[in-house]
């Protein structure tokens, strides 16, 4: 592939939120995951996981405590400082209950040498606690998961599939690992809800120079 296809494929690629009700097969999906398994990850541990979730009684069992703690966050006092954007955010927190196939991906954790020794010495030394700070603000965890989806989202654009990455769903966190029933200490990172699209959205980027620079 030359650079240009490349570009083609990375900026014609969209977040969609509407499908076909077609099913997608089997086969596309797995190419799609082992592909994603492929992206870089801290230490080559690969400690993603991730379950694919075809039966829409499920998906829509994930849906409904995805919308129930939403309303619930929109029902606290504290929401109603911003009516427009917390109506908004119950109104779009359960869409992906109309997707054919709904991929939960999970990370388990990842501890590097330096994490062992800056948790060791976190107690009793200030620097030692600053470190871990910025580190934990960004986890390798959570770096590497994102480099799968990142890849899986544009094998899946390739294949003719649209999809969405979706962090929302956090907020049922729990409720969604009991009902997929994963292992213990294994943590719900984000969905990506799957089907052949049924919208062509259209989106700009900001100009590259307003986001990078360069320091010589």
């Amino acid at each position: 592939m030359d650079i240009e296809a490349l570009e083609r494929l990375i900026k014609s690629r969209r977040s969609i939120r509407k499908w076909k009700k077609e099913m997608v097969p089997d086969g596309l999906l797995m190419k799609a995951i082992e592909l994603g398994t492929w992206a870089p990850n801290g230490g080559n541990f690969q400690i993603w996981h991730f379950v694919v979730v075809k039966n829409p009684k499920v998906i829509e069992k994930m849906a409904q405590s995805v919308q129930s703690m939403t309303d619930k966050i929109a029902s606290w006092p504290e929401a109603q400082k911003w009516p427009e954007e917390t109506k908004r955010f119950q109104q779009n927190a359960s869409f992906f209950r109309n997707a054919p196939v709904c991929i939960g991906v999970f990370t388990r954790e990842y501890q590097s040498l330096a994490d062992k020794v800056l948790l060791a010495r976190e107690p009793s030394d200030k620097e030692a606690q600053q470190i871990f700070a910025s580190r934990r603000s960004s986890p390798t965890s959570v770096q590497s998961v994102a480099a799968a989806v990142t890849t899986m989202l544009l094998v899946l654009h390739q294949m003719g599939l649209g999809a969405v990455w979706l962090a929302g769903p956090l907020t049922a966190k729990a409720e969604i690992e009991k009902i997929l029933e994963v292992p213990s200490g294994t943590n719900l990172a984000c969905l990506v809800a799957v089907g052949y699209p049924d919208e062509s959205p259209q989106k700009d980027r900001k100009p590259v120079k307003e986001v990078a620079k360069f320091v010589d």
